[in-house]
């Protein structure tokens, strides 16, 4: 499959060849990016958690895996994506530890300030609007909550903008996200770039009301 095939069908697996994608995606190659970011993320034992974009459910597994006492929602607008996120994590949806819902980064169907921390790995490039998607993460969380946007493409070599005008997708860097997380009214953002990797990691946390 060519690039342009590829990343045309992530945007919103569907058939064999998304079915395969989102295989690939709980596969090995696609865990150094949320192993990276995890290592470092605080996250309580009884959080509530959503997980934008989450593809075929290995995310998600390594949520529960962080909060032992908590719950994890994960959102995503490919059937293939969501059968594939319950089976991968039956148990913990048998549990009602996991709630899998259909949807849009841009228009989530949940009620606001639900979520301690909400993640978003590789998936900001597909949304329609990240300023929108932002502001609607801003909108579950609860006030002192965090988000988490890690992507392995860092947006600052001409390969990823070939890949932008190729498939339509948009490749952001780490100012580009801090600037969409600080219109949207985020405070205490932070950044960790893996240079070698490309690998980008931003967290930003909704500020308490006083």
């Amino acid at each position: 499959m060519n690039l342009r095939k590829y990343y045309t069908r992530a945007r919103h697996p569907k058939g064999f060849w998304g079915f395969r994608i989102i295989k690939a995606m709980n596969g090995k190659g696609h865990a150094a990016l949320p192993e990276w970011v995890l290592a470092d993320l605080q996250i309580n034992e009884d959080a509530t958690v959503l997980d934008v974009g989450c593809g075929g459910g290995a995310n998600i597994a390594r949520l529960l895996a962080k909060c032992p006492q908590g719950h994890v929602t994960g959102l995503d607008n490919s059937t293939i994506s969501l059968e594939e996120t319950k089976d991968y994590n039956y148990r913990d949806v048998v549990d009602k530890r996991c709630l899998v819902v259909g949807g849009n980064a841009t228009q989530m169907p949940l009620a606001k300030n639900m979520f301690d921390v909400v993640t978003a790995f590789e998936t900001v490039y597909f949304w329609p609007s990240l300023a929108k998607g932002i502001s609607e993460v801003f909108r579950v969380l609860k006030q002192g909550g965090t988000a988490v946007i890690a992507n392995e493409m860092d947006g600052l070599s001409p390969e990823y903008r070939n890949i932008e005008n190729a498939v339509g997708m948009l490749v952001y860097t780490i100012d580009e996200i801090t600037e969409a997380l600080t219109k949207a009214g985020f405070t205490d953002i932070q950044s960790r770039h893996d240079e070698e990797r490309h690998f980008i990691c931003v967290t930003a946390v909704k500020p308490i009301e006083s």
